[in-house]
């Protein structure tokens, strides 16, 4: 029996000259079996990263499509780091990746970070066992030195009390398992009547929202009907609610049935736009194809 075909779809600008060829080579590097489609959408004019994603490594069962979405005039000269306008594009060339692939379910992988081998098929043969369309797996938390984040801090709050108290609320949820980097994103059923409430702004009375881009396997036609929202509130905004987020908000109150894998299997690399982490890796990074 033929196997599904999964897309991953990567965002990039700007990275091609270190951090986009580690996504990409994890990318070549899977062990899932079924056909494999690697969609890169290079945010607006970048010929160097067009470059290295168009020499991406291939093998049999994996293509590579790279995709230029330019920007509308407003958005060209704007500052770097803005999240009221770099979340909403964020989202708009997702949704442009989803729409690209040909396959039939639709994984994500952030330009700075990379799947383990493991990782397609384990989500697969989850979502294949539990019979849903939506799966997840956990990830680990990594400095951009290749150092594990073991900080007792949330990563994406600034504030040094605000961070330990969320990082103190995800360990006792079991979310951030104390003293490791590891990091098990959850999705609890919110009660009816209930707020959204992101890991940034997490109270201990809560139920956990939180499954990063990354770590997402959905099935393509699903996403289709209920692409990733767009248009963010200033309350969004002020709580670091992220396209991760907005997408996860949708599944919930579309009540989708999402399971985990409870594996680890994404590297999570801070330094992103939703985290102030900017460390930069020493290490150095294989060539592709390697």
């Amino acid at each position: 029996m033929a196997q599904d075909s999964i897309g991953v779809v990567t965002v990039t600008r700007g990275r091609a000259a270190r951090i986009l060829p580690r996504s990409i080579l994890s990318v070549y590097r899977q062990d899932y079996g079924g056909p494999l489609e690697h969609v890169i959408v290079v945010d607006d004019k970048d010929p160097e990263t067009v470059a290295v994603a168009s020499t991406a490594p291939t093998r049999p069962g994996l293509r590579v499509v790279v995709r230029e979405v330019p920007r509308p005039p407003a958005e060209v000269d704007e500052p770097p780091g803005d999240k009221r306008r770099v979340y909403p594009r964020l989202s708009r060339l997702f949704n442009a990746g989803v729409r690209a692939s040909s396959a039939d379910w639709i994984a994500f992988l952030d330009d700075d970070n990379e799947f383990e081998p493991n990782h397609l098929r384990s989500l697969m043969e989850c979502a294949r066992a539990h019979g849903v369309q939506v799966a997840h797996s956990g990830r680990t938390m990594w400095r951009h030195d290749g150092t594990p984040y073991l900080d007792q801090a949330w990563h994406t709050v600034d504030d040094p009390r605000e961070a330990a108290r969320i990082y103190d609320v995800m360990c006792d949820k079991g979310v951030r398992i104390r003293g490791t980097h590891l990091m098990m994103d959850r999705a609890d059923p919110v009660p009816p009547g209930a707020a959204f409430h992101t890991s940034s702004v997490m109270r201990p009375e809560d139920p956990v929202a939180l499954v990063d881009q990354s770590v997402w396997l959905i099935r393509r036609e699903l996403l289709l009907r209920l692409p990733i929202p767009e248009t963010f509130s200033e309350e969004e905004h002020a709580a670091n609610t992220a396209p991760d987020d907005k997408l996860l908000r949708t599944m919930l109150d579309n009540e989708i049935p999402m399971v985990s894998t409870g594996l680890a299997t994404v590297r999570y690399y801070l330094g992103g736009v939703s985290n102030p982490h900017t460390v930069e890796r020493r290490e150095p990074v294989p060539a592709l194809g390697a």
